[in-house]
């Protein structure tokens, strides 16, 4: 992911600023210790949203401890200590930069194809571990993959479509956190509708790029274009952001609502905020 699913910090209260640091240093030294040092490359804010919400759900005991690390070895930091919300993260984010990696690979300029060969091999071994441990995980996000490659083949000019390759990737991803029907049936909605979310935003962030580098994106494709589909765009952003408000207020959370509820109120409308200005900067 692309770090597009964040907290809104000045919003959050002090105890729950650093609980949300924690998690993400602890996800961190996870990608780290199981997956080797290139994986914590990918580490973002997405992947430690993930751990929270599962965390939040299972509610599993969380242990903080100071520790110092690579990027700050002068200072002690609070960080989140293993557990299983984090493997879990962490196998997820390791399965899908894998999967980003092959897709860059295949479409990306002749840099970044030259960068995607030389990181692909370390990828593929941290990748072939985190498929043992969530195999179910992995398989959908190879037969999603596949599907999305297709749509891009095809210039599909569907954004729903488009988005829907995503949108069941992350489904899939937060189904796996609750055995409870209804509660699986709750989170899969939140999967699906966060998925669709992330890759609208990363469509249109990408946009005037992949036209100038002649690269897919289904907003190129729209009946309609420039700043009517991009109005399209953000509209159907907020109104994803409402459905998600909608689903997260069925969610039985034990843990750290103040942050997740956070995240779904007032960070994701901020990030398309954020997207918007840096746009019209441009």
């Amino acid at each position: 992911m692309f770090g597009y699913i964040k907290a809104l910090s000045p919003e959050l209260k002090v105890k729950e600023q650093e609980a949300y640091r924690a998690v993400y240093c602890g996800l961190c030294k996870q990608l780290g210790r199981v997956y080797g040092p290139f994986v914590r490359l990918t580490l973002s804010y997405d992947f430690a949203f993930l751990a929270i919400l599962a965390m939040g759900i299972k509610g599993e005991p969380t242990t903080f401890r100071q520790e110092r690390c690579v990027v700050h070895p002068l200072k002690r930091r609070n960080i989140c200590q293993e557990n299983e919300s984090l493997d879990l993260s962490a196998a997820a984010a390791t399965i899908l930069l894998y999967h980003k990696l092959k897709d860059n690979l295949a479409d990306g300029g002749l840099g970044e194809r030259i960068l995607c060969m030389t990181a692909l091999p370390f990828a593929q071994n941290a990748y072939h571990k985190a498929a043992r441990k969530v195999p179910h995980l992995a398989q959908v996000a190879e037969e999603q993959m596949a599907r999305q490659s297709a749509l891009e083949k095809e210039h599909c000019s569907c954004v729903d479509q488009a988005s829907e390759p995503s949108a069941k990737i992350l489904e899939a991803v937060l189904e796996g956190l609750t055995q409870d029907p209804k509660q699986k049936m709750v989170l899969g909605r939140i999967g699906y509708l966060l998925g669709r979310w992330v890759y609208l935003m990363d469509a249109l962030d990408d946009l005037e790029e992949d036209m100038k580098n002649d690269n897919y994106n289904p907003f190129r494709y729209c009946p309609e274009s420039g700043e009517s589909a991009q109005e399209q765009a953000v509209a159907s952003l907020y109104l994803t952001i409402a459905e998600l408000i909608k689903a997260y207020g069925l969610l039985e959370v034990k843990y750290f609502d103040g942050i997740l509820s956070n995240v779904f109120e007032l960070g994701l409308r901020h990030s398309v905020d954020q997207l918007q200005q840096k746009k019209k900067k441009s």
